[in-house]
């Protein structure tokens, strides 16, 4: 049952997210299954409606499902400053700050959350907290990584390579870095937790998204949805 509410939640969020869509959009698409759930409905919308929208993928999982629906792909050349970016999340508070990364592709997400005119975020119910404790992703450069593991466990973080079953070693980036997690427990500072690993010569980025999303949409089962604005910042007004 409860893989069956978080879908009936999931499907509430990306209803009310489909209605950010605008004929003529760049939009740049986020990682994870969230997303992956929403995009047949998005192709549904634009065959309804005769959209012509063009993609930025934040990913090669991302890339591939864009193209296996046969929609048109672009790149940040072409439009540094994409129309919307759509995107989920592994845990959000009520103050906008986000944990995302759990796909690998955190640093793309964040350029592409830089880089848009208008970001929003979409998950369930579940992923809402009163206090972020999600192991935080991290982007590691290769050279950099013996070091970046001595910093962290003098601070008493646990650091923790990402593997799989298929592959020896550390999983590698879309980029061709190390992907790892940091375990701290509750992050009841998410900007100065941010901005402490990013002193550390070599993390490259860290999956802590402080209020760069401009709305982020909860769904809940019974079809209900709960919208959070958020004042995003933005390096470019």
């Amino acid at each position: 049952m409860k893989g069956e509410e978080i879908s009936r939640a999931r499907a509430a969020a990306i209803t009310e997210v489909l209605k950010e869509i605008r004929d003529g959009m760049v939009i740049g698409y986020g990682s994870g299954t969230t997303v992956a759930q929403l995009l047949p409905e998005l192709k549904k919308l634009m065959e309804s409606k005769n959209l012509h929208l063009r993609f930025i993928p934040s990913s090669l999982q991302s890339k591939e499902l864009l193209t296996s629906y046969k929609l048109e792909l672009a790149i940040l050349d072409e439009a540094p400053s994409p129309d919307l970016v759509i995107d989920s999340f592994d845990q959000v508070d009520y103050e906008g700050n986000a944990i995302k990364g759990g796909g690998g592709a955190l640093l793309r997400e964040k350029v592409l959350a830089q880089a848009a005119k208008k970001v929003v975020y979409l998950g369930d119910h579940l992923k809402l907290k009163e206090v972020l404790n999600f192991p935080i992703p991290i982007e590691v450069l290769e050279y950099s990584y013996p070091h970046v593991k001595r910093i962290l466990d003098s601070w008493n973080m646990r650091l923790r390579p990402r593997t799989c079953n298929a592959k020896m070693g550390p999983l590698i980036s879309d980029n061709g870095n190390i992907l790892a997690d940091v375990e701290i427990g509750e992050i009841r500072d998410p900007e100065m937790i941010h901005e402490k690993l990013k002193s550390v010569a070599g993390i490259l980025e860290t999956g802590i998204f402080t209020k760069m999303a401009d709305l982020i949409v909860i769904g809940y089962p019974d079809g209900s949805v709960k919208r959070i604005n958020v004042s995003r910042r933005k390096l470019i007004p």
